[in-house]
């Protein structure tokens, strides 16, 4: 156990981000608003073309969500159906040189049929359970959208160990993603409050959607959020109006939300747990 606790700080002080990213977030949330008085967009339309998702899981190849993400994407491109959609999957593996889990993407190019997409899942050599970034995905998705806008980033997962810097970097992955017509949703699995209040935080500050699910019945709800993220995908926010639901509903407030400015740095600080949640 002290072991476990040593390799963990070990850890959170190997990683440094970018020193001065709360700056950098800072101003870049305030020109964000200050374009909105003057009626500038901050952001562009949905990602014209062929619809592309990255889907990313922070979750142990051996757990019970590995299987149930396999059934998931399996319902996400039933409910894209006709649209032609493409989907690549990122997941967390082995340490880097910091100790901190690497996040990969599969290797092969785009997907475009579940079978597949499971079979990929299947070789990848997920070992996420223990200490990931959420901005190493995002960053990763900036890298994506390089080669053609994406039109979703998805998320799923139960624990994230970024510090107050790594969230400011993730926000501001996310922003950018935003201004390329990219949507970013983030979805806890679980219950883990240090998670659920880190989220929640890249919420406030970006454009990312956070929903977070009742541990009883998280599978179903699940399914729903996937199948509308889908139809997002697929047709915009008229093909999420036409499904209808709370989850949808739902969905589209967020969608209304501009980023919030960061008016009190110290109010908005996100206390850093280093401890685990698991």
């Amino acid at each position: 156990m002290s072991n476990d606790l040593m390799k963990t700080a070990k850890r959170a002080s190997s990683a440094t981000p970018t020193p001065d990213a709360r700056s950098l977030l800072k101003h870049d949330l305030m020109a964000d608003a200050i374009g909105r008085m003057f009626g500038k967009d901050a952001e562009k339309p949905i990602a014209p073309g062929t619809p592309r998702v990255l889907l990313a899981l922070a979750n142990h190849g051996r757990s019970p969500g590995w299987e149930r993400a396999k059934v998931l994407q399996r319902q996400m491109f039933e409910a894209a159906a006709g649209s032609g959609l493409e989907m690549k999957f990122c997941f967390f593996a082995e340490d880097d040189d910091k100790g901190v889990r690497r996040c990969k993407i599969t290797k092969r190019g785009w997907i475009t049929n579940p079978d597949d997409m499971a079979e990929h899942m299947d070789k990848a050599e997920c070992d996420c359970g223990c200490y990931i970034h959420i901005r190493s995905v995002l960053q990763q998705a900036v890298t994506e959208n390089a080669d053609r806008p994406m039109r979703a980033v998805v998320i799923v997962g139960d624990a994230f160990h970024d510090s107050e810097d790594g969230l400011a970097e993730a926000a501001l992955a996310i922003n950018q993603l935003r201004r390329q017509g990219t949507r970013v949703f983030l979805i806890q699995q679980g219950d883990g409050p240090t998670t659920a209040r880190k989220l929640k935080h890249l919420q406030r500050v970006s454009s990312a959607s956070y929903f977070k699910f009742d541990p009883q019945t998280q599978q179903q709800q699940l399914a729903e959020m996937l199948e509308v993220v889908s139809a997002y995908a697929a047709g915009g926010e008229q093909a999420v109006k036409a499904i209808g639901g709370q989850v949808a509903t739902l969905l589209l407030e967020h969608l209304k939300q501009q980023p919030m400015p960061i008016l009190d740095e110290e109010r908005d600080r996100v206390r850093v747990d280093r401890g685990k949640e698991s």
